[in-house]
């Protein structure tokens, strides 16, 4: 059977997405990946695969373009569709949508191959763990999820699905994913959500052998460009668990030796975690302190992690010449704006070789969403659901609106200097928005290309297949990815309804 899965920009290869069709393909089925952003002929591509089965993955805020997709898609060609990723796993009701047939909620390796087999076979598919399946009479029948996977016996990813785009093949910096799920009950973030959804299920926080994770990054680095590895898992490893990073640091650098960078917690770093680290051959680690107020951070966040924890662990790490891009939120429930700039002043303590600073964003199903829609931080007729998340966005009730926005363009340039310039910045941040403030803020991703030791010319190539083309394929251009239909005139009141869809 052949799976056309359709991404609605190249941002990022989806190592989700590998995973599927690694597996899809190791049980004998045929996939292929389009990218909107570099289809102008969606029509016409899609007839050259000649695909049974298309699979859309969606992240909330970017999904609205793939359900006007789908609905094109469905009414030109009939092809059963199904839609997973963080989206539909959070959102489940977007099944309802016109066009979407089936929706896959959390992980899908295990359900896209049985899925798949079915179909071929000619078998039910509506009993299928971790799917909803809409049938025609549009009863939508709703599943339990499957156990989650031990790691090590999934096939390997199928990058070479990504890299047919030379851009996503060529960029030296790949992603890889030693492990799944955190333990930490952080509200703005999905996992204790996803936790809840499993559980009684098995343990939904897994890891891959350093065997297998080794074998993986090796395929790569054989065949394709590799001069920085990042490791994307949630955790790289947890605090008081450290058997599996002392043998990490044995076998990676002597098996791979590529400089990597990784997401940690600064309470996990201790004398000797920093010390494996160093020896593995760590470049950086992103860390996620979300907010420099004490308050916050335990009666908002439920991350309970003193300042004093994070400075320590930041000596530690700088102390072995380890690079750090800590990772900010601006605009919290009930934030004020001497609490905003809290986080500037520990970044200045910290030390932080970079910074990255995102307004708080209101996506369906997070516990701190939750939190701030109960206690009346949102307004009662915004309708999360709907709107199109953007990083500079402010959708929380606040006075503050316009100095988070500010700050949030300003932060990393703000974080370089000296706590003792905080007064000037907190009149700076008042000024009315404004061009140049948004220059400086786009100025943040070149210490991105720092931090992923990203040349400048790779920088760009990827910059200017992402992020430029991306902006370009925005939800109302979708619609010009189709041909428009020759109707013949005694049936143009029949298709008047499709008018300005296809």
């Amino acid at each position: 059977m052949k799976i056309l899965f359709i991404q609605n920009n190249g941002i990022q290869e989806s190592i989700g997405v590998s995973n599927i069709a690694g597996s899809l393909k190791a049980n004998g089925h045929n996939c292929d990946l389009l990218l909107t952003s570099h289809t102008p002929d969606m029509e016409q591509a899609i007839r050259d695969v000649d695909p049974q089965l298309i699979s859309l993955s969606a992240l909330t805020g970017v999904h609205h373009s793939l359900i006007s997709l789908a609905k094109r898609i469905k009414r030109r060609f009939g092809i059963p569709i199904i839609m997973g990723g963080p989206h539909p796993t959070y959102s489940p009701e977007v099944i309802n949508n016109e066009g979407i047939d089936m929706i896959c909620r959390g992980e899908g390796e295990l359900a896209m191959v049985e899925l798949a087999n079915n179909l071929q076979a000619g078998r039910d598919i509506t009993k299928i763990a971790n799917l909803y399946v809409k049938t025609q009479d549009g009863v939508v029948h709703k599943n339990d999820m499957r156990p989650p996977a031990p790691l090590d016996e999934l096939p390997f990813p199928d990058r070479e699905l990504y890299y047919k785009y030379s851009f996503l093949r060529d960029v030296p910096m790949k992603r890889f994913i030693a492990s799944m799920g955190c333990p930490y009950p952080c509200t703005f973030c999905h996992e204790p959500v996803i936790r809840g959804m499993y559980r009684g299920k098995g343990n939904y926080v897994r890891r891959k052998s350093v065997l297998r994770i080794i074998a993986e990054i090796k395929y790569i680095k054989n065949k394709y460009p590799l001069k920085h590895v990042h490791f994307s898992d949630d955790l790289f490893f947890i605090r008081n668990a450290y058997e599996w990073l002392e043998e990490f640091a044995e076998i990676y650098p002597q098996e791979i030796g590529t400089p990597f960078s990784c997401n940690i917690r600064y309470d996990s770093v201790v004398e000797h975690s920093a010390n494996l680290l160093k020896k593995a051959g760590a470049y950086g680690v992103a860390i996620g302190l979300e907010s420099g107020s004490e308050v916050l951070r335990e009666v908002v966040i439920k991350k309970r992690v003193k300042n004093e924890h994070m400075i320590e662990g930041a000596r530690l790490l700088r102390e072995r010449g380890i690079k750090m891009l800590t990772t900010n939120m601006i605009g919290l429930p009930g934030e004020t704006l001497d609490q905003a700039f809290e986080t500037v002043e520990l970044n200045m303590k910290l030390k932080s070789n970079y910074t990255r600073a995102n307004t708080f964003l209101l996506f369906p199903g997070l516990p701190m969403v939750n939190y701030a829609m109960q206690n009346g931080f949102v307004d009662p007729n915004f309708d999360i659901e709907k709107h199109v998340a953007e990083s500079t966005e402010i959708n929380l009730k606040t006075p503050y609106a316009r100095e988070f926005r500010n700050l949030a363009s300003l932060f990393w340039f703000f974080a370089k200097f000296s706590p003792r310039f905080i007064p000037l910045f907190k009149k700076i941040v008042r000024l009315p928005d404004n061009i140049f403030f948004r220059f400086i803020g786009s100025l943040n991703m070149i210490q991105e290309l720092f931090f992923y030791r990203i040349r400048p010319l790779s920088g760009f190539i990827f910059f200017k297949n992402t992020v430029l083309v991306s902006k370009e394929m925005t939800m109302r251009n979708i619609p010009r990815l189709f041909k428009p239909k020759k109707i013949a005139p005694e049936q143009k009141l029949i298709f008047e309804s499709d008018r300005g869809y296809l």
